[in-house]
């Protein structure tokens, strides 16, 4: 039986160093293995998404895409394998440090602070660039209007569109180069969702964009590279027109 390295002693920073960091890609994950206790949920997963890239992880419910992210960002620690950014080993690093490096995340279930304003919300996600502020809220504001309009209500009261607005809006506030989404679309109405992929599509270039998505419509209209996780592992990879159609159905149908 294969022994996966300590949990702590990878949070200390003991773990050995992964070899350098693959060329051309702002983000390189490589046989990165992620487990609860002794239950391995990813398995050797590795990926890469270039400067400006829409990327996008489909599976069913369980095959492990929320951890990933959680991993990706620093919220759980790899077990195995390693994460880089922007041409850097992050594995180690916390993810209040990530966060600040140019990582953006977008948790399933919105996350946002039900007490505070939208617009209190908003500031909230000034966190990685330590308050500093040159023009991110307008942006923000002119992504979404609706936030214009209900900046001062208690972000609780807004619809589930609308709070997932709130917390794609919160995360652009810190000026990410990468930008990790988990199921922005999930309990959405269809007008915004349609606005959602609007944004996605203004961001592209800009930024690289990480998507955790079930709808298989819309991440196939969007993405630029696809990986399809199967209980915890890659099982196909490719973009959109290169995709096996038979067997994606096969994997994302419940």
């Amino acid at each position: 039986m294969t022994r996966l390295p300590s949990p702590v002693a990878t949070l200390l920073g003991r773990a050995e160093p992964g070899p350098p960091a693959p060329e051309g890609s702002i983000l390189a994950v490589r046989d990165l293995s992620i487990a609860y206790g002794r239950s391995v949920v990813v398995r050797d997963v590795s990926l890469q998404a270039a400067p400006g890239e829409v990327v996008c992880v489909m599976g069913r419910n369980g095959a492990g895409k929320t951890t990933l992210l959680k991993s990706i960002i620093g919220v759980l620690p790899a077990h195995r394998g390693h994460v880089y950014f922007s041409g850097r080993e992050v594995t180690r690093r916390p993810s209040y440090s990530r966060a600040r490096s140019g990582i953006g995340y977008v948790p399933q279930g919105r996350g946002i602070f039900p007490y505070l304003t939208v617009l209190e919300n908003l500031l909230m996600g000034l966190e990685p660039v330590r308050g500093r502020q040159d023009g991110q809220l307008e942006e923000v504001l002119a992504l979404f209007p609706v936030l214009k309009q209900m900046a001062g209500r208690t972000a609780g009261v807004l619809s589930g569109g609308q709070q997932q607005q709130l917390a794609i809006g919160r995360a652009l506030m810190g000026r990410p180069r990468l930008l990790l989404l988990d199921e922005p679309t999930e309990g959405i109405q269809p007008n915004i969702v349609e606005e959602i992929e609007a944004v996605i599509g203004s961001l592209r270039g800009r930024m690289t964009i990480l998507l955790v998505e079930q709808f298989l419509g819309f991440a196939l209209a969007n993405a630029d590279m696809c990986y399809v996780l199967e209980r915890g592992s890659i099982s196909l990879r490719g973009k959109p027109t290169e995709l096996d159609a038979t067997r994606l159905q096969e994997a994302l149908s419940v």
